[in-house]
């Protein structure tokens, strides 16, 4: 079977772009074009691209050059292309490093020049190696920081572009050859032929065919490959990497023909990719007439049936052009709040140069009183649609009622409609209300017909006015709603004294009992002033700080009942305070009552059980109290004089009290009754207290020479004061005071014995003896 071997085209300038088809090979000789023609440019359009080849003398194939957006590339210096590309966004990289792999020397980091892959045999291309052997190539592409970004569902396709100078192929029985294309780990200069066992199957990611060029089948060798790297690319993605390192091998590695190719270096990746646009974002509603932007965060309610929707909406690619912007589409939705998925309204906008988009709703889509939820999304060029974001709003193009003006009660002036009140500057209060829900300010003026003052609505709007003219004066008022409708306008008239200023009557007055005895109801009348259009307003009632009633006015006069047991006994300046609302004025009266208190009966004079003596523990007995009191204190006494500190039920006798006698004063109190205080009878005298004491011990042994010492065991109290009497054969020994005794010689065949005495001031003084020691050896 005959063998060629067939020479790739020569590219001495490759231009990178979003190549999606194979390059022709050259075939004609190289001629010198005309001076005003050159050959080096690169020209967009199939015109161009045909009459610059034709100038150049270079054979042009156009492929796929067709469609909206198609780019047409004309390559210059060696072979002319002309080539379709898509509009998805692309990145273009050269690698970053490369090996060679040879079965029999390694790895060759950084080659020059051209290096083969598949086997090669020097029997049949004796140029093309010095022995027999496998080899493969890899790349290595760094620094794609934009896959770190993507999704795998985000890449489009990709191309791995190599260019070979020569193969050896079948052109007789036109055997295809076969490169494929495996996703490896990354290289480095100690990279060698083991790493080829990571080539595998799972790891192929495409594969080329090509034939003799003579041969009829196609794709004919041209000496430009173009693989498809889309799934290196997907790999990458998912993988979270920034790199892609590629190898390339014949598919058949065991003989020439079956895909021996030599390459140059050089090596170019393209990446297409392509993001839906983002999550529309600054979402607004307006009107021509209200304001083009009312942003989306609350429900807005609009007074118009054909509001104007915006938003900004970005994709996140650039088009594949750079001189153009991204396109994207924007598809607003209008649906019924109640019913988001039954759409009722749907309009498009597309921008080519802006984020911001925006679209009005037709008219006869809206209905006056409807709460409605409006949605908008992106859509890029090639159909891929981004997130969904909504808001709602309402449409209300109802004006409310008109406002009710009613003047308040309470403050220093009452301006009641058409009647003389008040003064020069004296202030007044007034209510406004509305019969609408909706209304969320009154406009308002005074003494002109043309309001220009605002103030928020609440559930009770007070307006204060302090007059500024006497005479006639007049508020004008109207109320707007929530969607900016006004109502009807209302005017009040007033007139302001002008002498003296009159003062408005009593905003309220008391009447009722002033005496009382605890126990019984506390009540009072308290009858609203005629200035009140209606009962309104509360009137709290305070003994001091502290509330003890109160009343909503919903008849002109209202009986209060107070709280007797807050209110306690004794004599009480009542303060009744009246307020329309919590923030109008408030106007007070004071009113004085007596509540008599009640009295304590006790079964008996307390009593103290226990003995008085010094360190015994008293206790005072209270006996039975009637009602009983809710705080009860004790105090001890000595000659009845209080003991300070001494006031719990118990106290312990100190030796103070020594000679004296005790009594205890118990005193109870309780809400509404006389506080009460009973002192009982006296003790006898405080007599001296007595310890409570063990015999000494002695420990040591009981010869001439050793120290003995005294063990005065727990005394009870302990006592201030202990001296030690050492005694040798009942005598006492001169200077022998402390609680241990040397044994002297002149002790021999005598007994020992201590003697301790305790002391404490109020106690009588103790002394005991210890048991004799065993005769001194």
């Amino acid at each position: 079977m005959k063998r060629s071997l067939i020479a790739g085209a020569t590219v001495a300038g490759m231009l990178f772009g979003a190549f999606v088809a194979p390059a022709t090979v050259a075939a004609s000789a190289e001629t010198t074009p005309s001076p005003e023609v050159d050959c080096g440019i690169t020209v967009w359009g199939e015109a161009e691209a045909v009459s610059l080849a034709e100038a150049c003398d270079k054979d042009v194939e156009v492929m796929g050059a067709t469609g909206d957006g198609a780019r047409l590339f004309a390559e210059p210096d060696g072979e002319m292309r002309i080539e379709a590309s898509g509009l998805d966004p692309y990145v273009t990289t050269g690698a970053a490093a490369r090996t060679a792999l040879n079965r029999a020397s390694g790895g060759d980091y950084g080659w020059t020049g051209t290096r083969w892959v598949g086997y090669c045999d020097p029997a049949e291309y004796a140029e093309g190696c010095d022995a027999a052997g496998v080899q493969r190539l890899a790349w290595q592409f760094d620094g794609i920081g934009i896959l770190e970004d993507l999704a795998p569902g985000d890449i489009t396709s990709a191309e791995l572009i190599l260019n070979s100078n020569v193969a050896w192929l079948d052109n007789v029985d036109c055997t295809p050859s076969t490169l494929d294309l495996y996703d490896i780990p990354r290289i480095s200069a100690s990279t060698g032929w083991s790493s080829t066992s990571a080539w595998t199957a799972d790891r192929r990611a495409g594969d080329i065919t090509f034939y003799a060029p003579a041969c009829e089948q196609s794709p004919g060798y041209t000496g430009y490959f173009d693989f498809d790297a889309t799934q290196l690319a997907v790999n990458a993605v998912r993988d979270d990497r920034s790199s892609v390192t590629v190898g390339v091998r014949a598919a058949d590695e065991t003989c020439m023909a079956c895909g021996w190719t030599s390459f140059k270096p050089s090596a170019t990746l393209i990446i297409r990719f392509n993001r839906a646009p983002l999550t529309p974002t600054d979402l607004m509603i307006g009107s021509a007439d209200l304001g083009w932007g009312q942003a989306c965060s609350a429900e807005r309610v609009m007074r118009t049936t054909t509001p104007r929707l915006s938003a900004d909406i970005t994709d996140p690619d650039p088009a594949s052009n750079p001189d153009e912007s991204a396109p994207v589409t924007a598809t607003f939705r209008v649906a019924r709040a109640d019913a988001p998925d039954d759409v009722l309204w749907e309009g498009s906008e597309s921008s080519s140069h802006a984020d911001r988009h925006s679209l009005s709703v037709s008219s006869g889509i809206l209905e006056n009183g409807a709460r409605y939820v409006w949605s908008v999304f992106g859509t890029d060029d090639g159909g891929l649609a981004g997130p969904i974001a909504s808001c709602t709003f309402a449409v209300d193009i109802s004006a409310p009622a008109a406002p009710i003006i009613m003047p308040l009660v309470g403050g220093q002036a009452v301006y009641l409609e058409r009647t003389v009140r008040g003064g020069l500057g004296v202030p007044g209060s007034f209510l406004l209300t509305s019969s609408s829900d909706d209304v969320t300010r009154y406009r308002y003026g005074v003494n002109t017909q043309i309001p220009s003052n605002e103030i928020v609505a609440t559930e009770n709007t007070v307006l204060n006015i302090a007059p500024t003219r006497t005479g006639l004066n007049y508020l004008s008022i109207d109320a707007i709603d929530k969607a900016g409708n006004v109502s009807a306008q209302v005017i009040f008239e007033f007139y302001v004294s002008f002498n003296a200023p009159v003062p408005p009557p009593p905003a309220i007055t008391v009447t009722g009992p002033t005496s009382y005895t605890f126990g019984d109801v506390v009540t009072a009348s308290v009858t609203l002033s005629d200035d009140a259009a209606t009962p309104y307003g509360t009137v709290t009632v305070r003994s001091g700080s502290t509330v003890v009633g109160s009343a909503a006015f919903d008849e002109r006069t209202e009986e209060l009942e107070l709280d007797g047991q807050a209110l306690g006994a004794g004599t009480k300046a009542l303060t009744f305070t009246y307020q329309a609302f919590s923030n109008a004025p408030a106007w007070s009266t004071q009113r004085t009552v007596t509540v008599t208190p009640l009295v304590f009966s006790i079964s008996r004079l307390p009593s103290i059980s226990g003995t008085a003596q010094v360190g015994q523990t008293l206790t005072a007995m209270r006996w039975t109290w009637t009602p009983t009191p809710t705080t009860v204190k004790y105090q001890w006494r000595l000659d009845g004089q209080a003991v300070s500190g001494a006031t719990s039920r118990t106290w312990t006798v100190p030796a103070s009290a020594k000679g004296k006698r005790v009594t205890v004063a118990i005193t109870g109190s309780k809400t509404g009754y006389t506080t009460k205080t009973a002192v009982s009878p006296s003790t006898t005298t405080v007599k001296a207290g007595a310890f409570v004491a063990p015999r000494p011990t002695i420990t040591g042994t009981a010869k001439v020479g050793s120290t003995l010492k005294a063990v005065r065991g727990t005394w009870t109290p302990q006592p201030s004061t202990v001296k030690y009497q050492w005694k040798v054969g009942g005598v006492a020994v001169t200077g022998a005071t402390d609680y241990w005794f040397k044994v002297p010689a002149s002790a021999k065949g005598k007994r020992i014995a201590v003697v301790v005495t305790g002391s404490k001031p109020g106690y009588v003084t103790k002394t005991v003896t210890s048991p004799l020691t065993s005769v001194i050896r």
